[in-house]
């Protein structure tokens, strides 16, 4: 599946607190335009490979590992953790380090983080295109404000499960035959699950951990973000957001609101998609963010 002259490189940015942040680059060219790819909870950037190294003949691409997650892992730090404001200030940051604008893209938490890095550096960033972002309506989102208030957040069914996961595996293998058609994991591909198991886990003696630990998921669950309003308000650059028909991260009445909001918006429900959206539906994800990205591209 790896195309292996296609292998991103390791760079890094610095985060605001000084923590280092890993960047992953797919082979660039300055005649193309750049897209970023920001990935969801408990994941890590090369997961999508499957994806963005079909992108990354069209586009030049990159993709980070959220604080806390796959090559970032140690930059999780629970003592100066400010919720999902610490993902949008490192996004901003990046965003920050780059010569060009670019696009941003990305799945779940990674592409609400990308509305909020959008919102506070508009003059680097050219467009969005979001898989199931985390957008709560605000009925859905005064309930998690109370949740957060009364400290009860980390019962929620993802913050809790997340906190039980299994942290450690004899081997990637073993991992890999854990995790084969199981909750979440049943929609995909073996090629997206392996691209997964390959680099969420550190060697730990004989055996193979979790990079992002079971705390660390849990937290950030905990803390989802309960009003991101403020931040699509500000948007002024185009947008296309994806939305699964089944268990969406992004409801009708949310859907809906943002159209009043962004009129502009291109807004699509992927008929008997689930939140793991890029993984069952890859070539419209794809698609999308080439539509997106070279028709902006040619009228610039």
């Amino acid at each position: 599946m790896n195309n292996k002259h296609n292998n991103p490189e390791r760079d890094q940015f610095q985060a605001p607190d000084g923590a280092e942040i890993a960047l992953w680059r797919w082979p660039q060219s300055k005649a193309r335009p750049t897209v970023h790819w920001a990935h969801a909870t408990g994941f890590h950037g090369r997961l999508y490979r499957p994806l963005l190294d079909g992108l990354a003949t069209d586009v030049n691409v990159l993709a980070w590992d959220m604080r806390g997650h796959g090559a970032s892992a140690g930059a999780a730090n629970f003592s100066t953790f400010r919720g999902w404001e610490t993902y949008y200030r490192d996004m901003t940051a990046l965003l920050g380090s780059l010569d060009e604008p670019v696009w941003l893209a990305g799945h779940s938490i990674g592409a609400t983080t990308s509305i909020m890095a959008a919102a506070r550096r508009p003059d680097k960033v050219l467009g969005l295109i979001l898989a199931e972002p985390v957008i709560m309506d605000p009925g859905q989102g005064l309930k998690l404000w109370l949740a957060k208030l009364l400290r009860q957040s980390h019962r929620l069914s993802l913050a809790a499960g997340a906190a039980r996961r299994r942290r450690v595996f004899d081997s990637h293998a073993a991992a890999l035959d854990n995790y084969r058609g199981r909750g979440g994991f049943k929609t995909w591909p073996d090629a997206w699950l392996e691209a997964y198991i390959q680099h969420a886990f550190l060697p730990q003696d004989d055996q193979v951990r979790l990079a992002c630990a079971p705390e660390w998921e849990s937290t950030t669950f905990a803390h989802t973000e309960h009003n991101p309003w403020p931040g699509i308000r500000q948007l002024r650059c185009p947008v296309i957001a994806l939305a699964a028909e089944r268990g969406s991260t992004f409801s009708p009445a949310a859907r809906k609101r943002l159209q009043i909001l962004l009129p502009e918006a291109d807004v699509n429900v992927l008929g008997e998609a689930t939140h793991f959206l890029p993984m069952e539906r890859r070539e419209t994800v794809r698609d999308a963010i080439l539509q997106l990205v070279l028709s902006g591209y040619r009228e610039s």
